[in-house]
């Protein structure tokens, strides 16, 4: 890629002189991190501008893409809008480069679909996928911003929260195949039943030329899905690829597949809730034509990471589940009913699950039922939204107080969930065991 591509990808038009054949380093939309033959993206945001730091850029960067006229000898392609011309460019660079896409989105398990798939198809190809949670119509474009002609395969979790936000990502991105992991209750604030949520994820398909989509064929609102050629993946008989024999612990699972009519043992270190975004994933690497012993070995070594069901000990013995990144109502009530057969000393430390709008209530109302079901448990709640599960429970606002709580406690050989959305910064919490 060079200053002419990205010119043609902008349609902006160029001020101050440079040799249009030049070609660049990296693009970046932090001002803090832009080195010599950077292009800065100068875009704006709730709290951020950065078109604010353009006299300090202007002494670094090859190039700058503004949405404003500037006085600066710098280099500048004036854009109507620099978010959309991050969507373009990204667009132009997959249309140059031809990667095979594979989209992920879904209401709850996307990222962890997304690790399991890189990691199985890394054995054969050059994988290209999302850096921390860049799943958005800014982060999706920075991912790409690192193609180049050596990647093989683009793998991109999408996500969103509203309507037409996945279709503008799919028409930037073009997936050859895309994958939905299920629909939830994640977003429902916003878009107000799942059949709504249902439409949203579908938008993934309006890029694609060719319909193809993996899914979980056990979700109620996926396997019903018309006018697509879908793989589905599931526990249940009418799936194209079906786990069976399963056996599962908070700590790993077993199951089997069947494979061109021989039968495979699957061992991974997940738990029940999680593993049909484990046979999503299986059912991808097989398409690309991943190696099945290949799959078994990949799947047997994997690991979570990032507070996904990460789970640790402490110095006192106690095993910390930090699955504090996000929560939603599917993912905490599946690792509850994982705890219901445990028989370890339990101490439940839970969290608001956000985004629920005006169903919040009713849907928090639902998880005491579930935690009714657990024996020898302690429970601890955090936030508004958690006080309207009543149930024998200590209560508190917000982190803050919860650690206050947990230094006058001695807590020994115990099993420790910690859940919340991100927001509530639960991380503190699991920093306060792991460092005590």
């Amino acid at each position: 890629m060079n200053i002419k591509d990205i010119l043609k990808a902008t349609n902006g038009k160029l001020y101050n002189k440079i040799n249009i054949n030049e070609t660049y380093n990296h693009i970046k939309i932090d001002s803090k991190k832009i080195k010599k033959n950077d292009i800065f993206i100068a875009i704006k945001g709730k709290k951020y501008d950065g078109h604010n730091f353009i006299n300090e850029i202007a002494k670094k960067a090859k190039i700058i893409i503004s949405e404003k006229k500037l006085n600066i000898n710098c280099p500048y392609i004036l854009v109507e809008d620099t978010i959309k011309s991050m969507g373009d460019i990204a667009k132009y660079m997959i249309k140059k480069y031809k990667p095979n896409v594979i989209a992920i989105t879904g209401s709850v398990g996307k990222t962890t679909t997304r690790n399991i798939i890189y990691n199985l198809l890394k054995t054969k190809y050059n994988v290209l996928t999302n850096k921390k949670n860049y799943n958005n119509n800014i982060g999706v474009p920075l991912t790409i911003f690192n193609l180049n002609e050596k990647i093989d395969i683009l793998l991109l979790e999408i996500g969103m929260n509203h309507l037409k936000e996945l279709s503008y990502l799919s028409k930037i991105i073009s997936p050859n195949t895309s994958v939905i992991t299920n629909i939830g209750s994640s977003h429902i604030g916003k878009l107000k039943s799942k059949e709504n949520i249902l439409m949203a994820k579908l938008e993934i398909l309006d890029g694609m030329e060719k319909e193809l989509l993996f899914i979980n064929g056990d979700d109620e609102y996926l396997k019903n899905i018309m006018n697509v050629k879908l793989i589905k993946s599931g526990f249940n008989k009418d799936n194209d690829l079906i786990g069976y024999n399963l056996k599962t612990s908070l700590y790993s699972s077993t199951f089997n597949i069947k494979y061109k009519s021989k039968e495979y043992k699957i061992n991974i270190n997940l738990p029940k809730h999680l593993l049909n975004n484990v046979l999503n994933s299986i059912s991808i690497a097989l398409y690309y034509k991943i190696d099945i012993n290949k799959v078994i070995n990949t799947l047997k070594k994997y690991k979570t990471y990032n507070q996904r069901m990460t789970i640790e000990k402490d110095k006192n013995k106690n095993t910390i589940i930090n699955d504090c990144y996000n929560s939603s109502f599917e993912s905490l009530t599946g690792i509850l009913e994982v705890l219901q057969n445990e028989k370890q000393k339990k101490l439940l430390i839970l969290g608001d699950i956000k985004e629920l709008g005006d169903k919040s209530k009713e849907i928090h109302q639902k998880i005491k039922k579930y935690l009714d079901k657990i024996d020898n448990k302690q429970i601890i709640f955090a936030g508004e939204e958690m006080k309207n599960i009543k149930t024998k429970a200590k209560y508190f606002n917000n982190y803050i107080e919860v650690i206050n709580y947990l230094k006058r406690q001695k807590i020994k050989d115990t099993l420790i969930l910690i859940k919340a959305s991100h927001s509530l910064k639960f991380t503190n919490i699991v920093n306060y065991f792991m460092n005590k």
